[in-house]
């Protein structure tokens, strides 16, 4: 018997309660009881779920529902690292730009390497965060009223853009919080439980 297993072995000659809990933390996986094909059902609803969110406001309500703020600020930190890799940026240059570590970089490496044609063609199409220019001064006219006009356009454009993007990372704080809570209501519960059963 290894080590681990052994470790195992031994904290479940506790309590039943505490077997049952060393038992779900130290077992295989949830979804690896599942067979292969509900497991391809499983996998095949999230990629047509992702299909389905064809605009970034849907998509913002689907990785909000689905993921947690850490589990999005990954996401967006790996496509960040295989953006700049995709740029030429050197793996130094990366780990102080977006503050992570050689083996993220490295692993992100791999993977486009390896098969990253999901993230190259992505990443191809992925378009900037909006910028507004200031209309330049014509000498002797002045301002056009074309130049005036879109100033404003793009102005109202990048202000929804960057309301709907602080929206979006402020739902995910309140939703961090939240689980938050349920998650120490929820050790409370097993606690009052676990004192009950000894």
């Amino acid at each position: 018997m290894g080590k681990f297993n052994y470790f195992i072995y031994k904290r479940s000659l506790k309590t039943p309660f505490e077997s049952k809990l060393t038992n779900f933390v130290y077992k295989e996986k949830r979804l690896n009881k599942f067979s292969k094909d509900e497991q391809e059902d499983l996998v095949f609803d999230l990629i047509n779920a992702f299909a389905l969110a064809n605009n970034p406001l849907d998509s913002a309500l689907l990785l909000q529902d689905l993921l947690t703020e850490s589990e999005v600020k990954n996401l967006a930190k790996r496509l960040g690292i295989a953006k700049l890799l995709l740029s030429g940026n050197t793996h130094e240059d990366i780990v102080e730009e977006l503050h992570c570590s050689f083996a993220t970089v490295s692993k992100v490496r791999i993977w486009l390497d390896n098969a990253g044609d999901g993230l190259k063609k992505i990443i191809k199409k992925l378009r900037q965060r909006r910028e507004v220019l200031r209309p330049k001064r014509t000498p002797g006219i002045g301002y056009g009223l074309p130049d005036i006009l879109a100033y404003y356009v793009e102005s109202t454009l990048k202000a929804n853009e960057d309301n709907r993007l602080k929206k979006f990372l402020g739902n995910m704080k309140g939703k961090a919080a939240s689980d938050k809570d349920y998650r120490g209501e929820v050790n409370e519960g097993f606690r009052n439980l676990k004192s009950r059963k000894i």
